[in-house]
């Protein structure tokens, strides 16, 4: 069987339920669940909570769905299949106000800093916290657990901000881990500095954690990433240069080099998995800009004029490339 859930979280990631956790610790103690599989997902910046689990409920079910299919193929690609699984989303308040009716949104354009350091404190808080819980109740145990992050544009910091916290306490041995426990990290459209995950930058020590692998998406049609991002890098940083997206520009050199390399491979129309080497190092960079360039043409995609494809991320393709990034 599988189980999801949703938390809540207040603008500095302290969940509402005190006794969530405990929860949590309960459903991934090895008897009665046995959960070896979690999903954490989080959404990015101005996304209210109904927007919030439309999301999760849409992309939860539909990649399920890729997996399935995937699964069934001859021969088969999943190395380690998918198994019975507890998914994990996070509402953390990304806007101005919860109400969509409000005259307050149309100040939400203006928050772009706010938010971003509220993404840093619910990761280093809510999801921090979960993940404390979840290594917790399997260390010293012969139990593993396959631990999936996935983060959309700010909801890319929520995840790296909650890696550092753990990896940190790691390092420090204040939390155990469990022996073959993994971690693969999905960045789609990371709304972070291309170089937050060089050596000694705020997610820094993310690279030293054992059994990780992480997939970032980056996109040439991603408006919100290529145009506006440096702008509200600029107006926050005014004596500094701008930065790029890590979802424009993808990492930096300095990263790729402190992760061992990387495989940069273009995700096009009709994109599959095919369990190759391709899919294998520590480190992938997707450029989903083929795929989005067809589905504009196509006039099937998801956009916008403020922040182009930056959200156009619910389509078999992405579900196909994470699903291989996942298990293949």
């Amino acid at each position: 069987m599988s189980h999801y859930i949703t938390i809540p979280t207040n603008e500095n990631g302290i969940i509402f339920d005190g006794d969530m956790n405990g929860v949590i610790a309960e459903a991934i103690a090895v008897d009665p669940f046995g959960f070896d599989d979690v999903y954490i997902y989080s959404h990015g910046w101005s996304t209210d909570a109904y927007r919030a689990l439309d999301e999760y409920n849409r992309f939860s079910v539909d990649l399920a769905k890729q997996l399935l299919l995937l699964a069934d193929q001859t021969p088969p690609i999943f190395a380690k299949p998918p198994q019975a699984s507890l998914g994990i989303g996070i509402h953390w308040p990304s806007e101005i106000t919860e109400d969509p009716n409000s005259d307050l949104n149309a100040l939400q354009v203006f928050t772009f800093y706010t938010m971003e350091h509220r993404a840093n404190a619910v990761g280093s808080n809510a999801v921090y916290s979960i993940l404390r819980s979840l290594l917790s109740a399997r260390a010293g145990t012969n139990s593993p657990l396959r631990i999936f992050l996935l983060g959309h544009s700010f909801g890319c910091k929520v995840v790296c901000a909650a890696l550092q916290d753990m990896q940190i306490d790691i390092a420090n041995k204040t939390i155990g881990v469990a022996d073959g426990t993994t971690f693969r990290v999905v960045l789609l459209e990371p709304a972070t500095d291309n170089d937050n995950l060089e050596p000694g930058d705020i997610y820094g020590a993310v690279g030293q954690i054992g059994g990780l692998r992480m997939l970032i998406t980056k996109s040439s049609l991603d408006k919100a990433l290529n145009t506006w991002f440096p702008l509200a890098s600029k107006a926050a940083n005014i004596f500094k240069a701008p930065k790029q997206a890590l979802g424009a520009a993808g990492p930096t050199q300095n990263t790729i080099a402190y992760f061992g390399g990387a495989d940069q491979i273009p995700i096009a129309t009709g994109f599959k998995p095919d369990g190759t080497s391709v899919l294998k190092k520590k480190l992938i960079v997707a450029d989903l800009s083929p795929v989005h360039q067809d589905r504009i043409a196509a006039g099937i995609a998801a956009t916008d004029k403020l922040s182009g494809s930056h959200s156009d991320i619910n389509f078999t393709e992405v579900y196909s490339m994470i699903s291989g990034f996942l298990f293949a």
